[in-house]
């Protein structure tokens, strides 16, 4: 997985700084560490669309993290302005599972499928 893009995409996502992304440095290796334990495939072989999920996820638990941390203000992103925490969670939520519904094809099946008895 290319880390570098993983970095780009999430200083996207979270509208921070290139230096405050360097910053997030763990966080953005845990969640592509973790994306790339469930590909079935290689990550350079999804186009993209891994570093996307692992920047997604690494967004989504830094926006937890800033909740818990008493950050939660609001936050502008390109056209989207989300005003409170909760808006910010369910954004940041929204955009990991659509990221992670956009690797099928890459990854496991994690959910439970009853086909008979």
């Amino acid at each position: 997985m290319n880390i570098e893009r993983v970095f780009d995409i999430f200083g996207k996502l979270s509208g921070l700084s290139e230096e405050l992304v360097r910053e997030q440095d763990y966080l953005c290796r845990m969640s592509a560490d973790d994306i790339s334990a469930r590909l079935m495939i290689p990550a350079e072989q999804c186009g993209g669309r891994a570093e996307y999920a692992a920047a997604a996820l690494a967004y989504y638990r830094l926006v937890l993290w800033t909740m818990t941390d008493g950050g939660a203000e609001g936050i502008k992103i390109g056209d989207v302005s989300l005003q409170n925490g909760t808006d910010r969670l369910i954004y940041a939520e929204r955009l990991y599972n659509e990221a992670i519904d956009g690797l099928k094809g890459c990854i496991g099946d994690d959910g439970f499928v009853f086909e008979r008895i």
